[in-house]
C-alpha cells in the first residue's frame, strides 16, 4: 500500500473510531432520553429528536478530521498544546452524555459543556495560524456546543431550580 493509501486508512479509521465511540455512548443512554428527557421542560429552541444524530455524526466526522490532522502535522511550537486541548475536550464530550442522560447531573453536565465551549473556542484560536483547517473544521462544532449550552442551561434552569 502506497504512503498516501496508508494515510487515507488511517483517517478513515479516525473517522469510525469517533463515530462509533460517540454512537455507543449516545446508545447506552437511549432509554433515558426516550424516559426522563422528553419529559423535561424544554427549551423552544430544542430541534427534534432525528437531528441530533443526524448533526452529531456529522460534528464527530469533522472533529475526527480535526484530530487526523492534528495528529499528522509536522513540530510546531503550538502543536503539544493543541494536542492536548483536542484530547482534553474529546474526553469531557465523551462525558457529557453519560453525566446528563445517564446520570441526570444537569448541572454538572451544563459545567461541562461550558469548558468544552472554552476548550474549543481556546483550540480554534491556536489552530489558526499554522492549522487553519482545523479551526474551520471545529466552527460548526462550536456553534452547536453554543445552542447545547442553551438548551442545559434551558434545562438546568426550568426543571431543576
Amino acid at each position: 500500500m502506497s504512503a498516501k493509501g496508508k494515510s487515507y486508512l488511517s483517517l478513515i479509521i479516525w473517522v469510525i473510531s469517533l463515530v462509533a465511540i460517540g454512537a455507543a455512548i449516545g446508545a447506552s443512554t437511549e432509554t433515558s432520553v426516550d424516559i426522563w428527557y422528553h419529559a423535561l421542560n424544554r427549551s423552544p429552541l430544542t430541534p427534534p429528536s432525528y437531528v441530533f444524530s443526524i448533526v452529531w455524526t456529522i460534528l464527530y466526522i469533522l472533529i475526527a478530521i480535526s484530530g487526523w490532522i492534528i495528529w499528522k502535522s509536522q513540530f510546531f511550537l503550538e502543536l503539544p498544546t493543541i494536542k492536548k486541548l483536542f484530547i482534553a475536550q474529546m474526553l469531557l464530550n465523551w462525558s457529557w452524555t453519560p453525566l446528563f442522560f445517564g446520570h441526570h447531573l444537569v448541572s454538572l453536565a451544563l459545567i461541562c459543556l461550558c469548558l468544552i465551549v472554552i476548550l474549543v473556542a481556546i483550540l480554534i484560536v491556536k489552530s489558526y495560524k499554522n492549522l487553519p483547517a482545523i479551526s474551520g473544521l471545529l466552527i460548526p462544532y462550536l456553534l452547536w456546543l453554543t445552542l447545547a449550552t442553551h438548551l442545559n442551561f434551558y434545562i438546568w434552569q426550568n426543571n431543576i431550580l
